[in-house]
This record gives C-alpha cells, structure tokens and sequence, in this order.
C-alpha cells in the first residue's frame, strides 16, 4: 500500500503539491497557536506585575496602619447598634413588642402589625424572580415588619422620631400614606438581629436512692 502511494506521489505531480500544500496549511496554523498562546501569557504576566506593583505603592503607604484602628472603632460601633437574639422566634417578638410600644407612645390609632423573617421567606419560596439579596447573612437574622395605622401628621412624626432615635438600627423600606379611599399609612421597616448562641441547658441531676 505505501508502495503504491509512492509511485502515485512520483508520477502525479498535482498529488505531490496537493500534500505539500495540506501539510504547509497544517505547519501555518501550528504557529499560529503558539503565537496566540505566547500573546495571552505574556498580557497574564503584564497584568500580573501591574497588579504587584499597585499593591506594593499601597502597601508603602503609612496611611494604611493609621487606617486599622478607625476601621475596627467603627465595626464594633455598627455591631453594636444590631439587635440581639438566641432564636428567630424570640428575634421577631422583641420587634413586634418596641414597635407596638413605640405606636403607643406615637398615638396612632387602628394599629397592625405582621412581623416575618426574610431568611425563611427567601428559603421556602421557589420563586426564581424574587431577589437575591432578600436573605439574610448567615450570622444575622432580617426581620421585617408591615405596619398599617390611621394617618395622622402628629402621630406619624412622633413615630418616625422614636425609629430614628432608636439605639438599634432600624430601616425604613417603605412609606406611604394615603387619604382616599382611606386614611391610612402603610410601612415596611427592617431590623437585623445578630444570632446568639442559646444559653446551654445545665445536665440534670439524678436522683440516687439510698
């Protein structure tokens, strides 16, 4: 068989310069690949020391180290404007107990209050459309809370005073009053509640008969 394709390759000139040209096609586009590949290392590298020498001009700069304790001052100030809960449950009946005293103090009239928590809404809906960031961290729990009460300007003003004021962080989601076809504002406020760990149950003792 490699005998006759010999002979071919001797006597068809056009067979002959056929291979040739597949094997220079073949050889060109080796090349070619190597050029491509040798181009994207040398753009990685070129990228790669770039980044280098940025982070060494930070790291040079003094201003990073002054930079340390202001940060760590201001996280243990933001920490500490969390609420705090062992469980959820407890989490969401701390909430809805300050707004229901706060609503007092306000005045508002024909008050409603649903308090839920975003970490189980967004765990157990399998809708795809709702947003991401709806859940919580995994060391916080989100609660929301919907309000509806009687709009009245005093009233609402006391109230949003005592949310701002507050220790603990509170975020107004959302607000709007209306006067027809009823007089009434609706809110959606938030609270982030840090875990914390459920004090342990002390092991019972046993009584041993004598």
């Amino acid at each position: 068989m490699i005998d006759d394709l010999l002979i071919q390759l001797r006597n068809n000139s056009r067979l002959r310069w056929g291979i040739m040209l597949i094997a220079g096609l073949c050889w060109l586009y080796a090349v070619l690949l190597l050029r491509d590949n040798l181009l994207e290392q040398q753009q990685q590298h070129r990228l790669t020391a770039q980044y280098v020498s940025r982070l060494g001009t930070q790291l040079a700069q003094p201003e990073w180290l002054n930079r340390i304790a202001p940060t760590k001052t201001l996280a243990v100030q933001l920490e500490g404007r969390l609420w705090q809960a062992p469980t959820s449950g407890l989490a969401q009946a701390a909430f809805q107990e300050w707004l229901n005293s706060a609503m007092l103090k306000a005045g508002v009239t024909r008050p409603q209050v649903t308090v839920t928590l975003i970490e189980e809404v967004a765990g157990s809906a399998p809708d795809q459309t709702q947003p991401a960031d709806r859940s919580a961290p995994a060391d916080l729990w989100k609660v929301k809370a919907k309000l509806g009460f009687d709009f009245n300007a005093a009233a609402l003003l006391n109230f949003m005073k005592q949310v701002e004021s507050h220790d603990k962080q509170i975020t107004v989601a959302a607000l709007k009053a209306n006067k027809e076809p009823v007089n009434r504002v609706e809110m959606e406020l938030l609270a982030y509640f840090q875990k914390q760990a459920a004090p342990a149950t002390p092991p019972r003792k046993e009584l041993v008969p004598f």
